[in-house]
């Protein structure tokens, strides 16, 4: 019974430690210019396999904890005709509705929208 709750216990530790290092090392990543990069190539085609049509994503900023920016965003039909595009958008949220699996925007600021 002891031997049990040991392996329990090392193996919440161990967890605990893989997952605190996770974390860590999105949160350094997304502070460079080219761990932004990477995040928005992924980003983008996850959108472009849901959407008919093609998109775009602008440069990413903001902490990626509370706070993201995109510099510009815009979606094309499938003729290539624009159907939405944007300026500068800026989305704050609650780190804790993302553990939740929620997405809860806080704050939106959207510059020059356009809906074609």
């Amino acid at each position: 019974m002891r031997r049990r709750r040991l392996v329990l216990l090392v193996s919440a530790i161990t967890l605990g430690v893989f997952g605190l290092l996770a974390i860590a090392t999105v949160l350094f990543v997304t502070r460079t210019e080219m761990g932004r990069e990477q995040v928005r190539s992924f980003i983008q085609p996850l959108l472009a396999n849901r959407i008919q049509g093609k998109t775009y994503i602008g440069k990413l900023s903001g902490n990626f904890l509370t706070e993201i920016s995109v510099d510009s965003f815009a979606i094309r039909d499938a003729s290539g005709e624009l159907f939405l595009s944007t300026g500068p958008v800026t989305v704050s949220f609650n780190i804790r509705d993302l553990i939740d699996n929620r997405i809860a925007v806080r704050r939106a600021r959207v510059e020059h929208p356009f809906v074609g």
